[in-house]
């Protein structure tokens, strides 16, 4: 899927009040779509002052050069492939080598969970890849990618899974993108409510979620998702998801407007 300007300003906004250093590895090799200036124009609104990358003779931004403005060290990728000259060339279908494991600060999933067969897979990967208090973002198509890949994914899928293995501080940003523009807004699904299945209309959604590792991870659960539980488990509901009319009017107004408030990137 690629880095977009609009996604560099996610990236800035999701790690501008945390640890950036240490080491990231991404799943993929992405390609930047901006160039140094643009991306440290983002990089600042989002709150980070860049530290400049050394130019490669007027080469195209590498996402090597993207992590390294945010401030970290080294920045290593993941591809089934070596096309693009990933660091490691393995198959996130498969459980990686466990020497790989609680070795990252940054696990970066640009675009690639969707492309892979075994989600299951790729997410314990990317869990167990993390150090403790690492930082998983995964920045995935959410609706309008018919055939893009061979998955579209709910939010509901990250907020359970990462809340069955113990993160922290789970985030989901709705990313929106129709002929350039690219607009943003934040989504909490207690809050908020079910999204509506034609979220986005004539415009690609993504969703841009994060979380904290806590604690190690092993071995992984597998969550049975929040509704289902809810409905037929006996879980209780959060405060914030109250089943008055005014709460469901307010929850029904949220769900249709949610791409007339969101913000340009």
């Amino acid at each position: 899927m690629g880095i977009s300007r609009g996604t560099i300003h996610l990236i800035g906004k999701a790690l501008s009040g945390s640890p950036r250093s240490g080491s990231v590895i991404t799943f993929g090799v992405q390609k930047v779509a901006a160039s140094r200036a643009e991306a440290q124009s983002s990089l600042t609104r989002a709150g980070i002052p860049a530290v400049e990358a050394a130019a490669a003779n007027g080469a195209p931004l590498h996402q090597r050069d993207l992590f390294l403005m945010l401030g970290y060290s080294q920045v290593q990728s993941i591809d089934v492939y070596d096309a693009e000259s990933p660091t490691y060339v393995l198959d996130l279908n498969r459980p990686l080598p466990p020497e790989l494991f609680d070795r990252f600060d940054l696990v970066y999933d640009g675009g690639t969970t969707e492309h892979c067969f075994s989600v299951p897979d790729v997410l314990g990967n990317a869990a167990r890849l993390l150090k403790v208090g690492g930082r998983i973002i995964h920045h995935l198509p959410l609706n309008n990618w018919v055939d893009h890949g061979f998955y579209q994914f709910s939010p509901t899928l990250f907020f359970d899974y990462y809340g069955a293995n113990g993160f922290t501080d789970p985030s989901l940003t709705l990313h929106f993108s129709a002929d350039g523009r690219e607009s943003y807004i934040a989504y909490d699904p207690q809050s908020d409510g079910m999204l509506p299945y034609g979220l986005g209309r004539n415009k690609q959604v993504m969703g841009f979620f994060t979380a904290t590792k806590a604690a190690a991870v092993e071995p992984v659960a597998f969550p049975i998702q929040g509704r289902y539980r809810r409905a037929f488990g006996g879980e209780l509901r959060a405060p914030q998801e109250s089943a008055t009319p005014f709460a469901r009017l307010k929850r029904s107004l949220k769900k249709r407007t949610f791409a007339l408030r969101a913000k340009r990137c």
